[in-house]
């Protein structure tokens, strides 16, 4: 056994598994830059406090899942959670909102950590890409956000999924549905675990996310959150919906939606997909926030934006395709028979690298034989072999080695 072993819940990802998940980040940001979100870089770790203010102290992020130390200035630091609250601290201290540009538009992408049970699809340590708009006032942009989630996912070949949506309506609206879950529970408290009985006197919405007693809940009359929109919120909500319904967006609503964050006041979304055992995996979500830049001691606006899990998005696209599926596709082989060989091998692999090929030079001086079947195993697309009597004719001789043919070629003309 190893001397030194990777922590638990943690992941080595490598080989195919690395360039799938580099995949998905890659596409993510392209679709993200189509929506005209730019990137914005934030500190894997930050202030403990930051956190704390950001995702709100009774969500479990921060009752039960952050990675918190004191650093050598006795300074209290937690590795990043979640995203949002970095990116908000990022605009309000560098004053990015001063421009008057509004709303501003990021995305971001990198690791994160939570102190969780490990299981399929959870790590302790995870990748994730998200965005956020900031300083929106019009719903389109929560729809914008939906939609640009739903490209992601497109794009990457996934057809079989269901965004799951809700709505608070506005802070109002989320107060009153609060208050109505608060009295709701009241009569059921006793049946409730340890921690819900916490969550019921500071924020009795964390009760309807609780995986102890899903199953108890589930079978309730709980109160819902669209009883409690006014007439612009129910507006905004009926005009989000056919907005999604006339975009092919694959939606359905989920009243009783809550999300792990405390900040959330408007529409809020998840996206469930389904492995091949049936199991449900939630790859992401988000939502509206409107008071957690002025929590953050920023100006008072409102923003949305999400959250997708890239680790666990790659894990259900190697679970549908299939990790062989997902490789470095190579296209030239270079096989330099000859010490002399080795000079133009290279001139010709730096011509095609320039013109965006893929090549590989034989360095190990293996047989032709050896090289053959290193070609096959890897599945490039052509071999150009280069000997002496090549080098006198100034010629190589390439073969494609799906059809076999084989064809000699100026190497100026290359």
């Amino acid at each position: 056994m190893p001397r030194f072993t990777k922590p638990r819940g943690t992941l080595d990802i490598y080989d195919n598994e690395a360039i799938l998940l580099k995949k998905v980040i890659d596409v993510a940001s392209k679709v993200a830059l189509r929506y005209n979100y730019i990137p914005l870089y934030i500190p894997t770790f930050e202030s403990t406090a930051l956190y704390a203010r950001g995702a709100g102290e009774t969500s479990d992020i921060v009752t039960k899942e952050m990675y918190t130390f004191k650093d050598k200035g006795d300074r209290e630091i937690t590795l990043r959670p979640e995203g949002t609250a970095g990116v908000i601290r990022a605009v309000i201290e560098n004053k990015l909102y001063a421009t008057g540009d509004l709303p501003l538009k990021y995305y971001y992408s990198g690791s994160f950590f939570r102190y969780e049970r490990p299981q399929v699809g959870r790590t302790r340590e995870f990748m994730q890409f998200g965005i956020e708009a900031i300083g929106t006032n019009s719903y389109l942009d929560d729809v914008e956000a939906i939609l640009l989630f739903v490209d992601i996912i497109k794009e990457l070949g996934v057809s079989d999924y269901v965004v799951r949506v809700n709505t608070f309506g506005n802070e109002q609206g989320r107060n009153k549905h609060r208050d109505n879950i608060k009295s709701f529970f009241a009569s059921h408290i006793d049946n409730l675990c340890e921690d819900c009985k916490e969550r019921f006197n500071k924020n009795p919405l964390r009760i309807l996310d609780c995986k102890v007693d899903k199953e108890y809940i589930s079978k309730l009359q709980v109160p819902v959150s669209l009883d409690c929109l006014d007439e612009d919120s129910k507006d905004i909500f009926d005009k989000t919906l056919k907005i999604l319904s006339d975009n092919n967006v694959k939606y359905e609503v989920d009243k009783y939606l809550v999300r792990g964050l405390d900040y959330y006041t408007g529409i809020i979304f998840e996206v469930d997909v389904t492995l091949d055992d049936g199991k449900v995996l939630t790859i992401g979500g988000g939502g509206r926030y409107s008071s957690l830049v002025k929590e953050l001691d920023g100006p008072d606006m409102s923003c949305v934006g999400f959250g997708l899990g890239t680790t666990r998005l790659a894990l259900y696209l190697e679970n549908k395709d299939g990790i062989a599926n997902y490789k470095n596709n190579l296209d030239y082989y270079v096989m330099p028979f000859s010490d002399a060989s080795y000079d133009v091998a290279y001139k010709i692999a730096t011509k095609l690298r320039n013109q965006g090929y893929t090549v590989v030079v034989e360095n190990s001086k293996k047989s032709i034989g050896s090289m053959f079947k290193y070609a096959s195993k890897k599945e490039f697309k052509y071999a150009i072999m280069i000997g002496d009597d090549e080098l006198k004719e100034n010629k190589v001789k390439i073969k494609n080695l799906e059809t076999q043919e084989q064809y000699y070629k100026d190497i100026e003309s290359l």
